[in-house]
């Protein structure tokens, strides 16, 4: 778990960085400290660590302005992972249901290509409350080949 805590390190010597930075609104604003914390939550996903990375997802998205509307449904896609990672399927659906909203609206890549990945997570719980749902929901908005 060494490279786990090298990353931990790294990520909070970043956020560190980012409290002391000047902050003139063009440059970087992007590079915020909901950007670094779902960075850091795709580290924890990756790493296994499902329950941080998923609370993490969860932060960051609570503290995303509305207008990265692209970026909140690729982040609802990734919680949604990390929620079914922890085994909590019904949550997880019911998170991958409000990007599915934002992929039909956006037409974004990024969240369909999230969405392909939680469909997969979640294709083995069919049954559970809000999974058939969700993938019903995608369905409709994926075009799949004849």
């Amino acid at each position: 778990m060494e490279k786990g805590r090298e990353a931990h390190r790294a990520y909070e010597t970043a956020l560190a960085l980012l409290g002391r930075a000047d902050s003139d609104g063009v440059w970087g604003s992007w590079l915020d400290t909901a950007y670094v914390n779902t960075a850091r939550a795709r580290s924890l996903a990756a790493l296994g660590a499902y329950e941080q990375a998923a609370a993490d997802f969860d932060n960051a998205i609570a503290m995303l302005p509305p207008a990265y509307r692209r970026d909140r449904g690729v982040y609802l896609a990734r919680a949604a992972r990390a929620h079914a990672g922890t085994g909590n399927m019904s949550l997880a659906a019911r998170i991958g249901a409000q990007a599915v909203g934002i992929a039909a609206e956006t037409g974004s890549a990024r969240i369909f290509h999230q969405l392909d990945h939680l469909d997969q997570a979640l294709a083995p719980a069919s049954g559970e409350d809000g999974v058939a749902e969700f993938r019903a929901s995608l369905d409709r908005i994926v075009l799949h080949p004849a």
